[in-house]
């Protein structure tokens, strides 16, 4: 009688923890601590990546998971943006020559096509014929198509293309493809079915499209390209409408997902697999037209629509034997005080709160002071001078704040220092000033920084002055190239390696002895008012105008969106030695009163994990 070993080549191993790594995908193991059997397998599925910064359909999608490019779209209205995905996040790219949208897309991130579509230079709202170019960082013209074309579908590379069906001059419905060298577009052969808004994969010698309406109502249609002819596939389970450019894979394993069932849409995915098509357990979170490419193993879902509303949602599809959990931000204790403009330190699970401003409209400062464990918060005692706006650095046991706005309107130069237990005055800053930054180590290590002289919020003068701490006076530090207030950012970071970030006044890092212009948010200014967390070289800015919940991460190069804030808002408090370890808490959440929040946000990465399975007799 044949053995599992004899079987498989591998014993039955005896462990007391489970294996952490791949090599365990197709063995069986005995646990002897949870006294089962196990084994790990192939699962699929959706998981949550980081937001677009522009929520938008009708995208241009093309590259891998963790190389992709999102090109123009309807926001609305229809613009020429491009964004890069890296694989955790979105960064801006170089913007398409023309606003577009409905565009066949095909390529890599550094090899890339964007052909037809809807373009908009002025006067022109009909399909266009014209072929874009992408190297990675530049737009340039390649040859143009025979036939004018919008929601089309594209696959292949930038040096061998196919584009097939699609809305002639966005009136006739059409079954002709063509293909692209390169330099020039021929004439192929037509496909079986004349359609609009199909799925597409694979590669210009063997590619297969699916789906799409003639030119409303879905169909289910399947046909596959050998490089010369089309011949008929079997058909999808679920008729849809595709979003233009979206599917991933090959002629002989690919992926359709999302789209429209008409009227519905749908989150439906399903695998192709050279013969058949089959519903995969991976649905999209969200069902909508969903642009996206890929591989059948690892495809992105980019933006979109659903019934009503564009979206900027991004989904990773993932088969292997690991369960991939996106980043995210989870909900941790309240704040007994709601506030705004506070100075926000320390780690977690260690942060402290103090000062700001309890409600609006008006500004009602507050000397109250609150510690977090990492689950709750806890009152602390109390900051001997209240004010609003202030500058905070250190960490719960040994902070120092500074600076802010009294009560009586008065730009503070007062300076506290707190053991974890008390408040204590120490001397002050040399320059008064309110809605000023601050970042250090320690009370004996600390920078406060910028700010305004007078005026209400997002008022006044702002300032590039520096001063900084070493447990006994402050001295003046070097000065920001751009002057900076923590009412349009905040700063993060050790006294040696300072980061502060804004929308309207650029990014800038301190070195302990100079200040540089580093890389700009990705959102559009102002982009201001949005919290910090991390460090120099690993930090999130969260949230901003207009109660925003977006968040972006900085790697010490530059910046790419990441999970968006569960509670949007501005003027929060931040802490965490690095961006894995982030928390947000506070800020200004609401257009009524008390329009202040004591929601408390904490940040996990994206993470792998074994997808194990205990073993089980039925």
């Amino acid at each position: 009688m044949s053995t599992y070993k004899n079987l498989i080549g591998k014993d039955v191993n005896f462990l007391t923890t489970d294996p952490d790594n791949a090599e365990a995908e197709g063995q069986i193991w005995y646990n002897s601590t949870s006294d089962a059997f196990k084994s790990v397998v192939v699962g699929e599925a959706w998981s949550s990546g980081a937001n677009l910064n522009t929520a938008r359909n009708n995208i241009g999608s093309f590259g891998i998971q963790t190389s992709n490019v999102a090109a123009g779209g309807l926001a609305p209205p229809d613009t020429s943006l491009v964004e890069e995905y890296n694989g955790i996040g979105w960064s801006s790219g170089t913007s398409l020559p023309a606003n577009t949208y409905s565009a066949g897309a095909a390529g890599t991130q550094t090899a890339g096509l964007v052909f037809g579509g809807i373009q908009t230079p002025p006067g022109n709202t009909g399909s266009t014929n014209l072929t874009r170019e992408y190297d990675g960082s530049s737009w340039t013209s390649g040859g143009n198509m025979g036939n004018e074309r919008s929601q089309t579908s594209g696959f292949g590379i930038q040096t061998a293309a196919v584009v097939a069906a699609g809305f002639l001059s966005t009136t006739t419905t059409t079954a002709n493809s063509e293909t692209y060298n390169g330099i020039a577009w021929s004439e192929g052969n037509n496909a079986n079915n004349a359609r609009r808004n199909t799925g597409a994969a694979g590669i210009s010698t063997a590619g297969i499209m699916f789906g799409g309406g003639p030119p409303a109502a879905p169909n289910n249609h399947s046909e596959e390209y050998d490089g010369t002819s089309w011949s008929e596939g079997n058909n999808l389970n679920t008729a849809r409408l595709i979003a233009s450019q979206s599917g991933a894979g090959t002629q002989t394993n690919a992926l359709a997902f999302g789209g429209s069932a008409d009227p519905p849409v749908v989150n439906a995915t399903e695998n192709y697999d050279g013969t058949s098509w089959t519903t995969s357990p991976a649905t999209l979170s969200t069902a909508r037209y969903a642009p996206g490419c890929g591989t059948a193993t690892s495809a992105i879902a980019v933006g979109g629509r659903d019934n009503s509303t564009n979206q900027s949602l991004t989904e990773e599809y993932n088969r292997s034997a690991n369960v991939i959990t996106g980043a995210a931000w989870a909900s941790g204790g309240t704040m007994n005080t709601t506030r705004r403009y506070m100075a926000g330190l320390g780690t977690r699970p260690a942060a402290l709160a103090a000062g700001g401003s309890t409600s609006a409209p008006g500004l009602n400062e507050t000397a109250n002071s609150e510690e977090y464990d990492g689950s709750s918060w806890s009152e602390g005692n109390n900051l001997g001078t209240a004010r609003v706006g202030l500058g905070g650095a250190g960490s719960q046991t040994s902070s120092i704040a500074a600076g802010g706005r009294t009560p009586s309107d008065v730009d503070a130069t007062n300076s506290e220092e707190y053991n974890g237990t008390s408040w204590t005055a120490t001397p002050s800053l040399s320059t008064g000033r309110r809605y000023v930054a601050g970042f250090g180590a320690s009370e004996t290590a600390a920078v406060v920084v910028g700010g305004t002289v007078g005026g209400a919020p997002g008022g006044g003068t702002s300032q590039t002055a520096t001063e900084e701490y070493n447990g006994s006076t402050w001295t003046s530090g070097g000065a920001m190239n751009t002057a900076k207030t923590a009412t349009n950012g905040n700063s993060v970071g050790t006294e040696t390696a300072g980061l502060y970030i804004t929308g309207n006044a650029g990014v800038e890092e301190y070195n302990g002895t100079a200040w540089s212009e580093q890389n700009d948010l990705n959102r559009a200014a102002p982009g201001n008012g949005g919290g910090a967390c991390g460090s120099q070289t690993a930090a999130l800015f969260a949230g901003g105008p207009s109660l925003s919940a977006s968040t972006e991460s900085y790697d010490g190069t530059s910046f790419i969106t990441t999970a968006s804030l569960a509670t949007g808002r501005n003027y929060s408090g931040g802490a965490g030695a690095t961006s894995a370890t982030g928390t947000i808490f506070g800020g200004f959440n609401s257009p009524t009163s008390p329009k202040t929040t004591g929601v408390t946000e904490e940040f996990t990465g994206e993470t792998s994990a074994l997808n194990i399975r205990t073993i089980t007799t039925s």
